[in-house]
């Protein structure tokens, strides 16, 4: 369930830098609101069976919510890499603040849903933010803290974060 191929910190900048070269690509050719998804993995394995099922499902449901909510999906594309899945959807024909709304939805509502990352840019891309409409962060997978406090701090173990999404794997079956 955790075994995939072992990737440095080095390379997740490296792809994050990629990431955001393709996300300005994206905007300066469609110019349209832009959905960005990857999955929030921990640890240096970041394509493993927990992380391809959360992908998978992450992935519908974000073409659900934009069939459901009448989002446009422009262009669609998916990449695969040592460093983990990702998603790039130009929306068209709504504001990034709708778009995100939508996404914020999946993230709150979705039993794999705290392990999505999914992040929304304006046609210009500038990212839209939870603290843009005063909605709550995101919690711990562990604990009430904001994940991020926990995630900088170090507060739980790797075994104990890996245990847990194991867990929300095996419940959304």
């Amino acid at each position: 369930m955790y075994s995939g191929p072992k990737v440095t910190l080095e390379q997740v900048l490296a792809n994050r830098e990629r990431r955001a070269n393709r996300q300005r690509e994206w905007i300066n050719s469609y110019s349209l609101p832009l959905i960005s998804f990857t999955i929030n993995m921990m640890g240096e394995v970041k394509r493993n069976k927990i992380s391809n099922v959360a992908f998978d499902q992450g992935y519908q449901a974000i073409l659900d919510v934009c069939r459901i909510q009448d989002i446009p999906v422009v262009s669609i594309e998916k990449y695969c890499s040592d460093t983990g899945s990702e998603l790039l959807i130009s929306a068209g024909l709504s504001s990034a603040e709708e778009v995100k709304h939508a996404m914020v939805s999946i993230e709150d509502e979705h039993p794999l849903g705290r392990l999505f990352d999914i992040d929304v840019l304006d046609e210009k891309g500038i990212a839209v933010s939870r603290d843009n409409f005063n909605l709550p962060r995101r919690k711990c997978l562990i604990c009430d803290n904001e994940a991020k406090i926990c995630a900088r701090s170090r507060a739980h173990q790797l075994p104990e974060l890996m245990n847990k999404m194991s867990e929300m794997i095996h419940d959304c079956k």
